[in-house]
């Protein structure tokens, strides 16, 4: 592939990473009022129906994405929606304690990076320097082991860190909600390197079927939102953070990076990706105003480092 045909769909892969930066602050801000899980649904509902126009107006039939590689549909389509029922569950999960604690479970579902280029080598068929692929997959497990381990820092002086209503917690609790909101988020990394590299290798085809994907994902979350009741207030910020989110991080970024993995430098979106730890736990912390404390932060710098090593583990010329 020549560096001009895939520099459009690399440019959107990294527009896509900068987009998503903003997923988890605006996530959990919104899940506040109308639920994590409503919120979820409704937003993939956004996006899934924008993005289906959009297919549409650009001349692509529901047919032909019926008619892609089977694998991809079904094997990246329950990558994709599965990647959703571990990730809205978490913050779901994160609601009652302080806002801290979703930057640790941001920080767990954004070691796919490093898994995205570690699963690259039996997936893909990348060569890689073996010893340092470890060493960057223990930095990055290290990283997330020191900031899940350190608790929950306290705020900045002024700063709220916990959410409106929600009781004062002195530190990290590993209580059986805390622990099962850390599994899902490691889950839902793990799912999206998966989805991230077989999508590559089962789709080479201009087109992609992440429309149909996004509408799946908002109706398995309905699905779940009839057996996990929860308490929903409509109110104008909360909304105009979902359409946000609808808009922007699902009919714009998903689209976006899946054509960037699928056609764009590969190995280039990689690097760039293995910053979005930083970059959202960054942009979290301002927007939900939480401090993020040097233990969050020494993992989150883990996290990129392992990632980056892992990034130069990678020989493959091709």
């Amino acid at each position: 592939m020549s560096r001009s045909s895939s520099f459009a769909p690399t440019a959107g892969g990294l527009i896509a990473l900068a987009i998503w930066s903003m997923t988890v602050a605006l996530a959990r801000s919104m899940s506040e009022s109308l639920g994590a899980i409503t919120a979820g649904s409704l937003t993939f509902l956004i996006g899934g129906s924008l993005s289906l126009l959009a297919a549409l107006a650009r001349g692509q039939s529901l047919r032909s994405m019926l008619r892609l590689d089977r694998r991809y549909l079904l094997g990246c389509g329950a990558m994709f929606v599965a990647y959703m029922l571990c990730l809205y569950p978490a913050i779901a999960l994160t609601i009652r304690r302080p806002r801290a604690v979703v930057l640790v479970v941001g920080l767990l579902n954004y070691l796919w990076p490093t898994l995205m280029v570690a699963l690259s080598v039996p997936i893909l068929g990348m060569k890689a320097r073996r010893w340092a692929l470890a060493v960057g997959c223990l930095l990055s497990l290290a990283g997330t082991g020191l900031a899940t381990l350190t608790g929950l820092p306290a705020p900045a002086p002024g700063v709220a860190n916990a959410s409106p209503g929600a009781a004062s917690m002195p530190g990290w609790q590993l209580d059986l909600p805390s622990v099962a909101a850390l599994v899902l988020a490691a889950g839902a990394g793990l799912l999206w390197a998966l989805y991230s590299d077989f999508a590559r290798r089962w789709n080479n085809s201009d087109q992609g079927a992440v429309p149909l994907f996004m509408l799946a994902s908002s109706a398995a979350l309905g699905l779940l939102r009839a057996f996990l009741p929860e308490e929903t207030r409509w109110e104008g910020r909360a909304i105009a953070e979902m359409i946000a989110l609808g808009v922007g991080s699902m009919a714009i970024a998903y689209m976006l990076w899946e054509a960037g993995v699928r056609r764009g430098n590969h190995r280039l979106l990689g690097l760039a990706s293995y910053f979005l730890p930083i970059a959202s736990l960054a942009v979290a912390a301002a927007y939900l105003r939480v401090w993020p404390g040097t233990g969050l932060l020494a993992g989150g710098a883990l996290v990129v480092a392992g990632a980056l090593v892992c990034k130069y583990s990678i020989n493959d010329k091709s």
